[in-house]
This record gives C-alpha cells, sequence and structure tokens, in this order.
C-alpha cells in the first residue's frame, strides 16, 4: 500500500482540526514547522510524562500507545494504522499540558507532525462555533453509529452489530450545569459524549469543587464503575458542562465487549488507576473514577 500523503482531506479527518476551512488546513500543510517525519522499529517518539508540543497523524506504518499501570509495567491500549492520529489530548484547554501515555512505532513508519500552536488554533475555531455540537444534516441514529465507530472500546464489533445500534444505546440530554452521574452512586451505564461537553469533579477536603477533566464529542466516562473487580459505584461526579446529548450503553453490553477483549480490559483498568492517582494529586482522595 502506498504512503499516505498530508492533504487537506486528510487533516479533516481529525477532530480537532475538522472545523477549519480549507484554506487554513492547507497553511497548516504549508507551514515549515510541520513535517513528515520517519521513526525507526521500536523508536520512541514521545514518553508519558513529556511536555506536549505537537500533534501526529500516520501516514505509514505502525505505533502503539502504552500506558504506565500498576508495578511501573507498561502495556498496550492501542495501535495506530494510517490515516490516524495521536498526541492531540495533552494538547487540549484544561489538560496538564504533559503526556499521559507514550508512543513508539511498531514497525518503520512515517507520520505527519503538527505544531501545537496550530493544533491548538484549530481547537479555539472549534469552541467558538461550537463544533462539537449536534450536526443537523445527519439523522440522529446516522451520528449514534458513528461516535460509536469512532470510539475505541468499539473498534471490535461487527457491521451487524452497528446496524443494530438502535437495539442497545438510548439517547439522554441534560442541560448545562445538570448532574449525570453522582459520586458512590452504583454505575449501570457507559456514556459516549454525542454533542456538547461534560466534566468531572470531586470535592476536596475543604468543601471546595475540583474539576479533574473535560470530556467533549466522542469522549466517555463512567466505564469505571461497570468493570468486575471495581468497587461497582462512581468516585466522582460528572455534571454537564453546557448543554450535552449522551448515548447511554447499559452495563451488560458493555461488559459483554470487554470480556471478549483481554487487552482492552486491561486496559481500561490501567486507565483507572491513571485516573485514581490524579484524583489523589487533586483533592487527596484514593478513589476510582
Amino acid at each position: 500500500m502506498a504512503m499516505l500523503q498530508p492533504t487537506i482531506e486528510l487533516l479533516r479527518k481529525v477532530p480537532v482540526l475538522g472545523g477549519l476551512s480549507n484554506g487554513e488546513l492547507q497553511r497548516i500543510l504549508d507551514a515549515p514547522e510541520n513535517m513528515a517525519i520517519s521513526f525507526a522499529p521500536q523508536e520512541v517518539i514521545f514518553a508519558e510524562g513529556d511536555a506536549a508540543d505537537c500533534m501526529y497523524i500516520v501516514l505509514d506504518g505502525a505505533v502503539d500507545v502504552r500506558i504506565r499501570s500498576v508495578g511501573d509495567r507498561e502495556i498496550t491500549i492501542a495501535n495506530i494504522k494510517p490515516g490516524e492520529y495521536f498526541g492531540e489530548q495533552a494538547l487540549m484547554p484544561g489538560s496538564s499540558g504533559r503526556r499521559n501515555a507514550s508512543v513508539r512505532a511498531l514497525t518503520r513508519c512515517a507520520a505527519f507532525r503538527i505544531n501545537g500552536s496550530r493544533v491548538a488554533a484549530g481547537m479555539a475555531k472549534i469552541e467558538r462555533t461550537r463544533a462539537n455540537a449536534m450536526d443537523p444534516s445527519q439523522s440522529v441514529l446516522e451520528q449514534v453509529r458513528g461516535v460509536v465507530r469512532a470510539c475505541r472500546l468499539f473498534r471490535s464489533l461487527s457491521a451487524q452489530d452497528l446496524d443494530r445500534v438502535s437495539e442497545w444505546t438510548t439517547i439522554e440530554e441534560y442541560e448545562e450545569g445538570d448532574i449525570i452521574l453522582r459520586e458512590e452512586e452504583p454505575g449501570v451505564a457507559l456514556y459516549l459524549v454525542l454533542g456538547g461537553s461534560v466534566e468531572a469533579f470531586a470535592i476536596d477536603g475543604d468543601g471546595k469543587l475540583v474539576v479533574l477533566g473535560r470530556l467533549s464529542k466522542g469522549q466517555y466516562f463512567g466505564e469505571q464503575a461497570l468493570l468486575a473487580d471495581g468497587s461497582g459505584t462512581h468516585n466522582v461526579s460528572v455534571r454537564a458542562e453546557t448543554n450535552v446529548t449522551l448515548v447511554k450503553i447499559g452495563k451488560r453490553y458493555f461488559v459483554s465487549v470487554v470480556n471478549h477483549d483481554e487487552k482492552l480490559l486491561q486496559a481500561l483498568k490501567a486507565v483507572g488507576e491513571a485516573q485514581r492517582k490524579k484524583k489523589i494529586d487533586a483533592v487527596g482522595q484514593d478513589h476510582r473514577w
């Protein structure tokens, strides 16, 4: 297969850049600080904890994403192939600005490096135009199918499963400020953001609200309370940051997906451990999300 080339069409597939005009995307392609870079097999592209100053789109070969787990052991949580992207999370508003995972080349590969300032400009435009809102040109069912298909949790689903998505999902809407999940409530479902944004928060020892993270279209929450060896309850609360539309996936269906993917299960546990550490650092409480 021929190596992908950086094009306007390729950039537009990246959600944080998709709201930009053709002219703005062309300027990203033309900017001298943005370029295709080659990596040798097993070469580390960036390490967990590094300061983030760019993102990448894979043009050729493959990379894997690794996260540090209990006992300082690294496990792979995703493989990223041509046309897919990585590194944008640490550039998001409200993030720490540091990498939350390590990425290395699985094979000899090439990736298009995009400077963080260009990504930030794209994110700012999306925020201004509310690009994460529902798309009126598509039916709700089409949008649900699209956001589920794009979620890494559900990459193993068959086309038949996706065709029946209305049978195992429901839509819920909340107004800005509404509480969606409460700390210590039992976990009953996974939620995918279809439009708008939410924020996870906890209360510190002084009774102050501490925001732990913000999630927008395509991101998910609530999964940690559904895992078999967890507490079964939420240890943070989640509220609507804006008016928000969510795809709700019941515990039984989510568990059936996880139980057929041991690698995914281990990755979710590692993510839960990282979230637990983040909460301890923020509010001094030893609980998982």
